[in-house]
C-alpha cells in the first residue's frame, strides 16, 4: 500500500507548478521550481544557488526535498489519514514550523512548532474530521492577513478548499464515512505563492481589537492636546501619543513574528 505522501506528490507538484519568477509583492518567495523557493534549494545544497539552478532543478530532486524537509518535519508518517495531507500541504506553503503550530494552537498543547510527543497524544484525542477542517479555517484566515493576499487570494482559496476535500476523501476511501467538507469563506482558482508569515500587512495588525483600542487612545491623546490650556495637559497628552505609537509597533512586529 502506497503511503500518503506517494499518493499526494504528484498533485503537489502539479499545484506548485514549474519555474516562476514573479515580484517579491505577490510571492515573497523569489525564484521557485516546483514550489522549492531559492533559499530552500540553497539550504538544501548547503550552498547559495543561481536563479538558473532553480530552474534546472529535476523533479526527483524536489520529490527528495519535500519529502526530507516537509513530510518528515511535520512526522506525516505518524499522523492519522487525512490530517497527514492537509498539515504537510500548509507546511509547504507556509513552513512547517506555522503548520504545526496553528495545529497546536487548536489542540491547547504548547506551541513551540514541533510535533512530539505529547501533541501527537493530543491528536489522538480529536476526532481528525474537526482537525482537518479546523486547521483549513486556519489556514484560510492566516492567509488573508498577509500582505500578498490580494495577489494570490483566488489560488489560495482554492488551494485550501481542494486539500481540504482531498484530505477528507482519504479518509473515505480507506474505509471511514463521506465526510462533508464546511464552506470556507474563500475565492476561488490560481495557486502556489509562498504564504509566508513576515508578510503580515500593518493594516492588518493595526486592525485588530488590540490596535483599534491603541489607535482610539491616540484619538483621545490628540482631542486632548487640542482641548488642553496648559502646558500640563499638552505634555499629558503628547507622552500618551508617544507610548500608544510604541505600542503600536510593538503590535505589528509580534503580529509578523505569530
Amino acid at each position: 500500500m502506497k503511503s500518503t505522501f506517494d499518493l499526494i506528490i504528484a498533485d503537489l507538484l502539479h499545484t506548485e507548478g514549474g519555474f516562476a519568477h514573479r515580484s517579491r509583492k505577490a510571492d515573497p518567495g523569489g525564484p521557485t521550481h516546483y514550489g522549492i523557493t531559492q533559499g530552500t534549494l540553497s539550504a538544501w545544497r548547503e550552498r547559495k544557488v543561481s536563479v538558473e539552478e532553480v530552474q534546472a532543478l529535476n523533479q526527483s530532486e524536489a520529490v527528495e526535498i519535500y519529502r526530507a524537509q516537509y513530510w518528515d518535519a511535520v512526522r506525516g508518517d505518524r499522523l492519522p489519514l487525512g490530517l497527514d495531507y492537509a498539515l504537510f500541504d500548509f507546511g509547504v506553503n507556509s513552513g512547517p514550523a506555522r503548520a504545526v503550530k496553528t495545529l497546536q494552537a487548536i489542540l491547547g498543547v504548547g506551541v513551540d512548532g514541533v510535533i512530539g510527543l505529547k501533541t501527537l497524544a493530543a491528536i489522538k484525542q480529536r476526532p481528525v474530521v474537526y482537525l482537518v477542517n479546523e486547521l483549513s479555517a486556519r489556514r484560510l484566515a492566516f492567509m488573508k492577513r498577509l500582505r500578498n493576499w490580494p495577489y494570490n487570494k483566488n489560488g489560495w482559496s482554492r488551494r485550501v478548499r481542494d486539500v481540504q476535500e482531498k484530505s477528507l476523501k482519504l479518509m473515505e476511501d480507506r474505509g471511514k464515512q463521506k465526510q462533508t467538507v464546511p464552506v470556507l469563506d474563500g475565492f476561488d482558482r490560481g495557486q502556489g505563492a509562498k504564504a509566508l508569515g513576515q508578510e503580515t500587512g500593518v493594516i492588518n495588525a493595526l486592525m485588530t481589537p488590540e490596535g483599534l483600542s491603541k489607535a482610539a487612545a491616540a484619538v483621545s491623546g490628540f482631542a486632548g492636546m487640542l482641548a488642553g490650556s496648559g502646558p500640563v495637559q499638552w505634555a499629558f497628552a503628547l507622552s500618551l501619543l508617544i507610548g500608544v505609537g510604541v505600542g503600536g509597533y510593538l503590535l505589528v512586529q509580534r503580529t509578523r513574528d505569530a
